[in-house]
């Protein structure tokens, strides 16, 4: 007699018969697996009820998953060690046997080809029984065999039927893109970030940390201009607890800044050429210090562009 495995190509992986339905197989299997002796098709018939040419096609798709192992006699199948697993969780409950099924084909080749085509989100019919044909190496010709399959990974809960006809991995996405947070935000238990239980309320920022291209005579510019260090603070762009504000927008590069208008734009500014788009954003990141330098440095290169152009500067 010709067996269901010599029939297909070297390369094509063996799928369930598609002359029983897939829970019907389930039962076989379960009965197969908690049998301490050989089983063939006659002693799962009559464990299961169903017609003994129909049972004596199952095991053979359980001994290639590994559940079932051949007796020492011909069609007469035993229980291999992850059968007798699966077994002693039957005998616990319904859903501790579909459970340790669904341990036990999930890493197998449909398994592992279900999780990979449901990983970003649920999937048609369809879909999911083309790529059981593709991962089998199979043709057309067994298509109602991978309607079968899906049906069998359905029945123990390896697949799960959603909304609207489609299917999904029993444990959701498996590359679900992670949220991200914002840019501008500031890192769970980093300095200033606010509701952190790491930071006091009373803690202060270090002033060089804040701004770090500032000069050191800096740090002395609350005591010499009369103002408190609460006030300072306050005038910088930070709240009494030492956190910087949260709607505060980040530096942008000048290639995110949109061009100006006009082909002669640039030659009429030279500042433009000189310097890079500066936004107020930026300029609220700077020290009343900084911004008095920032201030001077403009008035050289202003006097130097009026100059080169032959116009005082007002």
């Amino acid at each position: 007699m010709t067996t269901g495995r010599s029939l297909l190509a070297a390369d094509e992986k063996l799928m369930p018969t598609r002359k029983m339905r897939a829970d019907q197989q389930v039962a076989v299997i379960r009965a197969a697996c908690m049998s301490s002796v050989p089983v063939g098709a006659a002693q799962l018939a009559e464990a299961t009820g169903f017609s003994a040419k129909n049972c004596g096609l199952v095991p053979m798709f359980a001994v290639n998953t590994g559940l079932l192992v051949k007796a020492h006699r011909p069609t007469m199948y035993l229980a291999s060690p992850k059968g007798r697993a699966v077994a002693r969780a039957f005998a616990k409950g319904e859903e501790a046997g579909l459970e340790a099924l669904r341990n036990a084909w999930r890493g197998q080749w449909f398994g592992r080809a279900m999780r990979e085509r449901l990983g970003h989100g649920p999937v048609t019919r369809e879909g999911l029984v083309a790529k059981l044909i593709v991962a089998a190496r199979a043709t057309e010709a067994r298509i109602r065999q991978a309607h079968v399959l899906l049906d069998l990974l359905v029945a123990v809960g390896l697949v799960v039927p959603g909304k609207n006809g489609f299917l999904n991995w029993h444990e959701g996405p498996a590359y679900a893109p992670e949220s991200q947070p914002p840019d501008d935000a500031a890192p769970a238990g980093a300095p200033g970030a606010s509701g952190s239980e790491e930071t006091p309320a009373s803690v202060v920022p270090d002033r060089a940390a804040l701004a770090p291209s500032a000069p050191p005579s800096s740090e002395a510019a609350p005591a010499s201009t009369g103002k408190s260090s609460t006030a300072a603070l306050d005038h910088h762009g930070l709240d009494r607890q030492g956190a910087a504000p949260s709607a505060l927008p980040r530096p942008r590069h000048g290639s995110e800044t949109a061009a100006r208008s006009g082909p002669r734009a640039a030659e009429e500014d030279l500042l433009a050429l000189l310097l890079p788009p500066v936004l107020l954003a930026d300029l609220t990141r700077l020290t009343q210090e900084e911004l008095t330098d920032l201030h001077g440095h403009l008035r050289a290169v202003a006097s130097l562009t009026a100059k080169l152009r032959g116009r005082p500067i007002s």
